[in-house]
């Protein structure tokens, strides 16, 4: 058992950290959005990229109700209603009646969506690899555990926020 007195002291990171963290996923979208070869994903807005970006991490499973997405991205109905439009209207997701409601859509990315997420992921894997390419492996190893754990951290709280809201609202 470690001595306490010996032992450093974990302190929170000051706001600092916070704020270069957000600088720098903000910047790594827009280089990898500018350098991107499909001009399609290089327009695509950034409420739209979350869109598509929660479409796509759904995996094999792929679609979900426009209802059901934006609870889960903490935007209005009419505003996620919106942006699926566009990226129906650019090919990007596929929109279609769900087979367990008729009154209900569900959405899903397209084959085309697919191929311009895939030339973008391309892309961003290309630019990590240059921006890493002077970082030693322990670090980048480090790194990853580092923000999977911040990930994992916000989405557990995320979660917890959602069904305490979700309660609030069924009480009421």
């Amino acid at each position: 058992m470690k001595d306490s007195k010996t032992a450093p002291a974990k302190t929170a990171p000051d706001l600092e950290i916070w704020r270069r963290t957000l600088n720098v996923s903000d910047l790594f979208r827009i280089v990898a959005k500018k350098g991107a070869e499909s001009e399609r994903m290089s327009r695509i807005t950034v409420n739209q990229a979350r869109i598509f970006g929660y479409i796509f991490s759904r995996g094999d499973e792929g679609t979900i109700r426009i209802s059901a997405l934006a609870h889960d991205l903490d935007v209005t109905p009419a505003a996620a209603g919106q942006a699926v439009d566009r990226l129906v209207r650019a090919g990007m997701v596929d929109r279609r009646t769900d087979p367990t409601d008729r009154r209900a859509f569900v959405i899903s990315i397209s084959k085309k969506g697919r191929a311009h997420l895939n030339q973008y992921q391309r892309r961003c894997r290309e630019l990590s690899a240059e921006l890493l390419a002077d970082v030693p492996p322990a670090d980048i190893a480090a790194f990853d555990r580092v923000l999977s754990a911040v990930y994992h951290g916000l989405d557990a709280k995320w979660r917890e926020i959602l069904a305490a809201r979700d309660k609030s609202r069924s009480e009421a």
